[in-house]
């Protein structure tokens, strides 16, 4: 799994979860699309809203879950949590981490690549409401589990 927390600040952050969410649901009505997108989920409580997703690739049979949690700090400011994880190809789950890695490398493909690409989409609704973004932490591609995986396959 992959995560990170991001904060977020300007006089729009409050139109954040709306805009990342119609973004989401404009990208799941197109058919084919490398960057699939369905069943689309918007849990609201009080203080926070929770975007929840499926992500992957028309072409492939590559699955994961992309979970954005979006928590009011103040006006101007909202603290949002991703995670993105599972995903993997074939019988044993493996193709994806030996064969297109290898070829592509860990940002083109896979859950790293994903994440990557997830975090690039939050990035452009921010810089559509001109909202700026900071990283507060993020997991490291070295230490994801799929790379220590990696790791062990070809190490050993």
């Amino acid at each position: 799994m992959e995560a990170c927390n991001l904060t977020l600040r300007g006089p729009d952050a409050d139109a954040f979860a709306d805009s990342f969410l119609e973004t989401k649901a404009m990208e799941g009505k197109r058919s084919l699309n490398k960057r699939g997108v369905r069943n689309i989920h918007r849990y609201e409580g009080a203080g926070f809203t929770q975007i929840a997703y499926e992500r992957g690739s028309t072409y492939d049979d590559s699955w994961l879950m992309v979970s954005v949690l979006v928590e009011t700090v103040d006006d101007r400011t909202r603290t949002v949590v991703v995670f993105v994880g599972g995903g993997g190809e074939g019988p044993f789950k493996m193709e994806e981490i030996t064969v297109r890695r290898l070829r592509q490398g860990e940002e083109a493909v896979g859950q790293a690549g994903r994440f990557a690409t997830v975090l690039g989409d939050i990035e452009q609704v921010c810089a559509e409401l001109a909202v700026t973004v900071e990283t507060a932490w993020e997991t490291e591609t070295e230490d994801s589990i799929s790379a220590k995986l990696t790791r062990e396959i070809f190490d050993a």
